[in-house]
């Protein structure tokens, strides 16, 4: 009996003190296995480089805000690491694939996804099937006053910034070769499915009650949409294609 006591007392004291000794995003990825030296490397890049745009706990800014759990729920592993990559120009988010190594990259994506509580639920799917005119036309019909004509963005936020998404602002570009290179059809599609919550992103599939409710081959249709906007270019390629 006294042993166990004693065993007790140990673990208490031990999860007591890294309530103490670490702030709170620390403390849950020390409890989360994910306090290691990658984690560590990208809290201080990110506080580097990210904060001041996306905000220090990552609730957003001048940047979209990552500490959403529909974000990182949806978001696949590669997504991330490929938008650091790519950037969003000519939107303030520079490429940084020429500044940064592959290593610290992936070290600022480790630390973003260290704020993800709930469970990955995206679709993990390359490509989907439908039809690009119908998508134009359900687009045309209900995404261009928050994505821009042509899904260039929102004109109050010069053309994809995003100062206060809680606040309503328009959405970011989708039409952008940054985003469409780092986004999976996938990826796109889980966002129209369910929405982005804490943003004005609402869910458009049909039974999850959204301002409106898409058939699911119509959103098919939307993603197909977006994704032939893509370029296929010689430029840089980064390290996580199949991710």
């Amino acid at each position: 009996m006294k042993r166990q006591c004693r065993i007790f007392c140990v673990v208490f004291f031990i999860v007591t003190m890294g309530w103490v000794l670490f702030p709170e995003n620390e403390v849950n990825a020390y409890r989360d296995g994910r306090w290691n030296q990658s984690y560590s490397t990208g809290l201080k890049l990110y506080a580097t480089h990210c904060a001041a745009c996306h905000g220090k706990n990552g609730e957003g800014g001048i940047g979209l805000p990552l500490n959403l759990q529909s974000f990182l729920s949806v978001a696949p592993s590669g997504y991330i690491r490929k938008t650091i990559f790519y950037g969003r120009l000519p939107r303030q988010m520079i490429a940084y694939g020429p500044i940064l190594k592959k290593a610290e990259i992936e070290a600022i994506a480790s630390f973003v996804r260290g704020w993800q509580v709930s469970d990955y639920k995206g679709l993990d799917i390359n490509r989907v099937a439908g039809s690009v005119s119908n998508g134009k036309l359900l687009f045309d019909g209900m995404c261009i006053g928050c994505h821009g004509l042509n899904g260039l963005g929102g004109p109050q936020v010069g053309g994809g910034h995003v100062t206060n998404a809680i606040a309503g602002y328009p959405g970011p570009s989708l039409n952008n070769q940054g985003f469409l290179k780092s986004a999976t059809d996938g990826y796109i599609k889980a966002t129209l499915m369910s929405g982005r919550v804490g943003t004005p992103m609402g869910s458009y599939l049909k039974g999850k009650q959204g301002f409106v409710e898409l058939r699911e081959q119509e959103i098919n249709d939307l993603v197909a949409y977006i994704r032939s906007w893509e370029k296929q270019d010689g430029g840089p390629r980064d390290h996580w294609r199949s991710e």
